[in-house]
């Protein structure tokens, strides 16, 4: 039997014939273009391996380029100290190159003070009443230990470190440490009513001397206005109120009613021979109030209930002072210096100083030195040279020839590798236009292509140190992009990768000169204000959201300047100051048309408010305008960009702060090397058009299409072979019944030869 049952293939079982053999020798030979395609795809295959691979290595030549080109590379700077025990530097970027004599005769101290001996620390003092420290009340109850005390310190937030020091058994301080250091950061302490509970514990004595002194008077502290009840501006609950006494007078003070200026008229009305008066101070651009008492020579005071010492016109003495507050006292460069903090970083810019030790008889000294970081900078060329070699190697990898096997890597020949080839030896043996002529090439700072041939750079290491330590800003000129200008005026920003870096000076030529936008009070204030005013911003400035400011009542047109910068929303976006008039002028930090904006007061213009009104004012700035190298540039504020598609200036931007029109000046730009090569790389790699891409999409579909052919070849192959299998089938069968017609025939002549000869 020849048959086929559920896939199942009997080859041969009449015929004797091997079909299945037949026919896996007919779908072999028509398979010969498949071994045609499959040897195409494997050849694609290995070439877009080659071609990934070799952008993955280009992205990395980008990044190792980065290190060189980025704008702090070149500005990179160590600092030592000669005597790390008396101080220890470290420098930014912006550090300045120099060296420094510094001279440490007294560290600043944290000032720290304990309490009297205690018996326990854990047993109930019996202490109730409130306190303050460094301005925040603290409370405590009869029932609280020192432990307590030390909590509720610590929960106050008020700078100072509360924690208990247990010397024996019976032996416990409550020791305050400021966590500050510094004179300015003195811990300050005083009882608030008659309580006494700071002169319990020993934390301050009964003694009082004037704490803010003046020329025949005292001061008190600061304050935030002069009309708000004292204990309200200092958040006390329970202000003390009682009689105090200068020179000998009685005055009635109650500081949970009377303000600065309330008390101004009582000390005044009081006739104890001397005069209030309420002053302002500036304390980091917000106006502050003082309380001022003078006499004909220093009056004496008398506060039993801490009334003075509350304002801070007093203080109190400290019963345990462990550790004065002190500032730092130094020398650099025999320039006498204090500082509160160890930690100085406004000294030397860029620099900071930690001070550690000090002699006031005998100063330490120790010299501090800042240098540019030549190391940083040297490698990060050296990984710009290492990675355009592994660049080479890797080309290499997958475009040779083998002269003796014949031997072809799979991007041998490819056009594009060749061309990429080629651009990077030429960049790398370019000259920087605009650049000196004796630092406008690699070669001339120790980075030479290989003279065998092989494609790869080599780095003269003492040429390059050479070069780093005498001309260090023409070697930055050899790497990066950069540019200059001939005016001040003018400030060069940034280039793009479109820009054309000529090396040429290119002219700028300004049409419209950049303005903030300035809005001004109708009529000038001349008298101090009634009442609270409110002003009304809006526009772009500020995000177009709505925010108000309330004047104080008894403002003078310096008191709304003063409060409107001292403003945290407000300086962000504007500065307040007053025109010859006299008038309000409101302007706008930022330049440009972005720089718009509205103020409306909710007063009608008048000599006694700001003179804003109740008309909504309207005002915005203007962009700067012109060309650069004649070609047209836009303006945002005072940065104006050449235009995109511009011949030279694509993406050229600078800052231009003159205030009149006509032609500033020139702005030249310089491409180092290192940038011509990561452009170039942009320009291979590019996700759009870059060639490399190109050359990845066009292999990647060429090996997508065979796959497909031989997918669609293999369907193909599997319908012949089942074709013929049920054509030999057919052929099986009909031996079959030819065999099967023989015996009958055979059977009725009575001649079982006839079966023999037909093979049945």
């Amino acid at each position: 039997m020849g048959l086929s049952t559920s896939g199942i293939n009997f080859s041969g079982l009449v015929s004797g014939m091997d079909t299945e053999a037949l026919i896996q020798q007919i779908i072999q030979v028509e398979s010969r273009r498949k071994t045609i395609w499959s040897t195409q795809q494997s050849q694609l295959t290995q070439r877009l391996s080659g071609l990934q691979a070799l952008q993955a290595q280009l992205l990395g030549f980008q990044s190792a380029i980065s290190q060189v080109t980025i704008q702090t590379a070149f500005k990179t700077a160590t600092a030592t100290s000669s005597a790390e025990s008396v101080a220890r530097v470290t420098a930014t970027a912006d550090a300045i190159p120099g060296t420094y004599l510094l001279e440490v005769s007294q560290l600043a101290t944290n000032h720290k003070i304990g309490t009297s001996a205690q018996a326990s620390a854990d047993t109930a003092l019996g202490l109730s009443g409130s306190f303050v420290v460094n301005g925040k009340q603290v409370t405590v109850a009869a029932s609280d230990n020192l432990r307590d005390i030390a909590a509720r310190i610590n929960d106050a937030k008020a700078g100072v470190t509360a924690s208990v020091l247990s010397v024996s058994s019976n032996e416990h301080y409550l020791v305050l440490t400021a966590q500050n250091s510094g004179a300015v950061n003195a811990i300050s302490l005083n009882d608030l009513g008659s309580d006494n509970v700071l002169q319990s514990l020993g934390l301050v004595s009964g003694t009082t001397s004037i704490k803010n002194a003046i020329t025949n008077g005292a001061q008190s502290d600061k304050f935030a206005d002069t009309s708000t009840a004292i204990g309200t501006l200092l958040n006390l609950s329970g202000a003390p109120s009682g009689t105090i006494q200068i020179n000998g007078v009685d005055i009635a003070i109650d500081l949970s009613t009377d303000s600065l200026n309330s008390l101004v008229t009582k000390i005044n009305n009081a006739g104890a021979g001397v005069t209030a008066s309420v002053v302002t101070v500036n304390e980091n651009g917000s106006t502050r109030y003082r309380l001022q008492i003078t006499g004909a020579s220093t009056p004496t005071f008398t506060d039993n209930e801490h009334i003075l010492e509350t304002l801070g016109i007093l203080k109190a003495g400290y019963g345990n002072e462990l550790v004065q507050a002190k500032d730092a006292q130094f020398k650099i460069d025999n320039m006498s210096l204090t500082s509160s903090s160890n930690t100085l970083t406004n000294i030397i810019q860029g620099t900071t100083i930690t001070l550690l030790d000090a002699d006031a008889t005998n100063p330490k000294k120790t010299t501090i030195t800042i240098a540019r970081d030549t190391g940083s900078v040297k490698n990060a060329i050296k990984g710009f040279v290492q990675a355009y070699n592994d660049t080479i190697d890797l080309i290499k990898k997958y475009d040779y020839f083998d002269t003796e096997t014949y031997e072809t890597g799979p991007l041998f020949g490819n056009a594009t590798i060749n061309a990429l080839t080629a651009e990077l030896m030429a960049v790398v043996s370019d000259t920087v236009a605009g650049a000196p002529s004796d630092m406008s090439m690699l070669a001339q700072v120790g980075i030479t292509l290989d003279p065998t041939g092989s494609g790869k750079l080599v780095l003269k290491e003492s040429d390059l140190d050479n070069a780093l330590n005498n001309r260090l800003g023409d070697v930055e000129r050899l790497f990066r992009v950069m540019g200059s200008t001939s005016d001040p005026r003018l400030t060069y920003v940034i280039a793009t990768g479109k820009t054309k870096a000529t090396g040429t000076p290119l002219t700028v030529e300004i049409t419209q000169v950049a303005t903030q936008a300035q809005a001004v009070a109708s009529i000038a204030q001349t008298q101090a204000s009634t009442a609270t005013e409110r002003l009304t911003f809006n526009g772009t400035l500020f995000g177009n959201r709505e925010y108000s400011i309330t004047l104080n009542a008894g403002n003078t047109i310096d008191d709304t300047i003063a409060q409107i910068n001292a403003d945290a929303t407000l300086s962000r976006y504007l500065v307040a100051s007053k025109d010859e008039n006299g008038r309000l002028v409101l302007t706008s930090k930022q330049y440009g048309s972005k720089a718009a904006f509205t103020v409306v007061s909710d007063q009608a213009a008048a000599n006694n408010n700001s003179g804003i009104g109740t008309t909504v004012l309207s005002v915005q700035g203007q962009d700067v305008a012109g060309t650069i190298n004649g070609e047209p540039a836009t303006g945002d504020g005072q940065f104006l960009t050449g235009n995109s598609g511009n011949a030279t200036t694509d993406g050229l931007q600078i800052r231009v702060t003159a205030t009149t029109t006509g032609i500033i000046g020139t702005v030249t730009v310089t491409r180092g090397i290192a940038d011509q090569v990561f452009q170039l790389i942009r320009r291979f790699t590019d996700s759009i058009n870059g060639a490399l891409t190109d050359e990845t999409k066009t292999i990647q579909q060429q090996i997508d299409e065979i796959k497909q052919r031989i997918s669609a070849f293999d369907e193909a192959m599997q319908r012949r072979a089942q074709d013929l299998r049920a054509q030999f089938t057919r052929m099986e069968t009909a031996l079959n019944k030819m065999r099967s017609e023989a015996q009958r025939l055979a059977a009725i002549m009575g001649q079982p030869s006839l079966l023999s000869n037909l093979g049945a």
